[in-house]
């Protein structure tokens, strides 16, 4: 055939696809409603629904965009979910089983049975193109598809979209790694790190079923990103994973007040926790008197040794508090039962329950364990020196626990103004009261910014195994661990560190422009090396007014499609937005409500994870003044872009940079 006729015969099978997809989905309505007829198949009709709704042909996204050819008599045809025809034989495979995961591996040096890979390009769901790749011994590596870098190089606007469809080797094997591992993943700008936890999370969903009981969740940096990333999943099919930023795991204690970082950091420190326990466990209060049950006939005495016998393990095991006072009570209740039949009066079950609720025992429990609240402990820990001292005794220094404590004292925990490190201490002490929800696996990106706290707040909600994301190179809070082997020590389970070093998003005349940083923020990491060559991808303009060659610079984009995204120190954000609504330029906050804009104004502070089709970044001296990670943000800044970035600039450049 030729390639025109070749193009046609695909086009044919992507209908009979569509035609499949729908008359699949039909039947599972049709069995659903059977089901829904006979009583106790509420759990089979849940599955029919689940799965018909997988089976939804929304055209958001094509059916298929590859094909493998060899290790089947047949073509088998890649996609984003499983259609089968009314023989139940596959049309296209998901993306996910172990044969597709050939079209993602296979090389001219071990071609796993293929013969040819075939990759599609579409304009929306209409498909165009066709890329063919023989795999041969003679055939020579050449590097990224045209149609993989049309994918990557394609306008972008609004949520990530998912790489499915140009996942590389590295990626894949990182991708479908068993549940059971905890990943560490550590990626320079570019490499996919986000996408590949994000698919990682979709495979795992795939291969484990038990983890749609379980759950999973993915936590990212702020409700900016996880807007950001928040369609990915769903488009994979996946739309039960739980997203959220960090801070909006904890419970929301009002607008936070700002702290000295330093204070900030002492907070986020792994020794807290000792302190927090400390202060939760130290509660306990031993009666010194006898206790008299008047419930019951006869009366029962429960000595004090008694009671610091039935508290002892609970003690020993540091049983969640909620759960501790549960034990206590019925222990008790157990004690009282005893008693009465070794002076026989046996009681009764009904009668036993009632002791449950009988105010002597409850009394006992809450003597022994005092009802307060966790922001209660942090309160009296903040305010009161003594408190602090006996919980941080030979934990903390003299000089740290004087930091700690608030120089005004509040009237009442109720009263007040907590700080974000704050909420994950208090959320420290709810943990020991009462343990979270817990997730069957968690995915946590930009892991390289966590303090150790945050670090425990996120795995107290995690029942199994994590895959973390980051870049050393681009950790910007004060209290972050500092190393990847510090945070592995805080996670509390084993983990694999893996890399992946090979950008394929940002084009190599950019990404060599940033690595000139490096050696001043990440010495011991190597550079990250681009995969892609975009010829006149970077432009630097020194100018007098850098607002007006902005605007110019702007109107120049809009004659392309892509996304512009206008990185700026913070500092600036204000002053620039109310100058380019003067000039008539229209933008917006990076996904801000669920706009798509064209032009996203962009303060470093949010731009760690955003990407966009053309960055200009303002001033580069500004951001690289900004404390002690203004290269680290400077570094992220210069890394947003896909095809095109524009530095403009009025001052001098960083002296790392003017050499470039």
């Amino acid at each position: 055939m030729t390639a025109e006729q070749e193009l046609v015969s695909e086009r044919d099978y992507l209908d009979y696809a569509h035609v499949c997809l729908r008359q699949s989905r039909k039947q599972l309505r049709e069995l659903a409603e059977r089901a829904r007829k006979r009583p106790g198949d509420e759990l089979m009709v849940e599955w029919l629904e689940w799965r018909a709704d997988q089976l939804r042909d929304a055209n958001e996204s094509p059916l298929f965009f590859g094909r493998i050819d060899g290790p089947e008599p047949k073509p088998c045809y890649i996609g984003r979910r499983y259609v089968s025809d009314e023989r139940d034989e596959p049309v296209v495979i998901d993306w996910r089983t172990d044969m597709a995961s050939r079209f993602y591996r296979a090389s001219p040096s071990n071609r796993m049975e293929v013969t040819r890979r075939r990759r599609f390009g579409f304009d929306g769901v209409v498909l165009t193109s066709f890329d063919d790749e023989p795999l041969t011994e003679e055939t020579a590596d050449t590097g990224l598809s045209r149609l993989v870098i049309a994918e990557i190089e394609r306008a972008h606007y609004g949520p990530m979209r998912d790489i499915v469809a140009t996942i590389q080797p590295d990626q894949d094997e990182i991708v479908r790694t068993e549940l059971a591992s905890t990943l560490i993943v550590q990626g320079g700008p570019g490499t996919g790190k986000t996408a590949v936890g994000l698919h990682r999370a979709a495979y795992l969903l795939y291969e484990h079923s038990r983890l749609r009981r379980e759950g999973v969740l993915v936590v990212g940096p702020n409700d900016t990103f996880v807007r950001y990333i928040s369609r990915v999943l769903p488009t994979l099919g996946e739309s039960q994973v739980v997203h959220s930023s960090v801070d909006g795991l904890v419970a929301d204690r009002g607008k936070p007040v700002v702290e000295e970082p330093e204070v900030a950091t002492l907070k986020g420190d792994a020794r807290m926790a000792e302190v927090l326990r400390r202060a939760v466990w130290s509660g306990l209060r031993l009666p010194t008197e006898d206790i008299l049950v008047r419930e019951t006939s006869p009366y029962v005495r429960i000595p004090p040794y008694v009671v610091a016998e039935l508290c002892s393990d609970l003690i020993d095991r540091q049983v969640p508090l909620a759960r501790a006072r549960e034990h206590l009570l019925e222990r008790a209740v157990s004690h009282v039962r005893r008693n009465l039949e070794e002076r026989g009066h046996a009681l009764t079950d009904g009668e036993a329950r009632r002791l449950l609720r009988a105010k002597s025992l409850r009394d006992l429990v809450s003597t022994v364990w005092p009802t307060v609240t966790p922001a209660q402990v942090l309160f009296t820990l903040l305010t009161d020196a003594d408190a602090l001292h006996r919980a941080a005794d030979g934990v903390l220094t003299d000089e740290e626990q004087k930091a700690l404590l608030w120089p005004t004292v509040p009237a009442s925990a109720g009263r007040a103004k907590w700080s974000p490190a704050d909420r994950f201490l208090i959320d420290e002490i709810a943990g020991l009261m009462t343990p979270p929800d817990r997730y069957g696996h968690v995915v946590i990106d930009e892991a390289q910014d966590l303090s150790p706290i945050q670090l425990r707040a996120i795995m107290r909600r995690c029942a199994g195994s994590a895959t973390l994301l980051g870049d050393m190179a681009q950790r910007t809070t004060p209290w972050a661990a500092g190393s990847w082997a510090a945070v592995a020590e805080h996670l509390g389970v084993a983990t694999d560190l893996v890399r992946l070093t090979t950008s394929f998003r940002v084009p190599r005349e950019i990404i060599e422009v940033a690595n000139a940083l490096l050696p001043a923020i990440a010495d011991d990491l190597p550079p990250t090396v681009s995969g892609r060559h975009v010829p006149g991808a970077l432009a630097t303009v020194e100018c007098e007014d850098v607002l007006a060659e902005l605007v110019d610079v702007l109107r120049a984009a809009e004659q392309h499609p892509d996304s512009v995204g206008i990185v700026l120190d913070d500092a600036r954000f204000t002053t620039v937005a109310k100058h380019l609504a003067k000039a008539g330029v229209q933008t917006g906050l990076p996904h801000e409500d669920g706009a798509d804009h064209k032009v996203s104004l962009v303060p470093v502070g949010l731009a760690k994870g955003l990407e966009f089709d053309h960055v200009v970044v303002l001033e580069p001296a500004e951001i690289a003044a900004a404390g002690a990670t203004g290269l680290r943000l400077l570094y992220i800044a210069l890394t947003r872009a896909i095809s095109r970035l524009t530095v403009l600039h009025s001052r001098p450049l960083p002296q790392l940079l003017a050499s470039r």
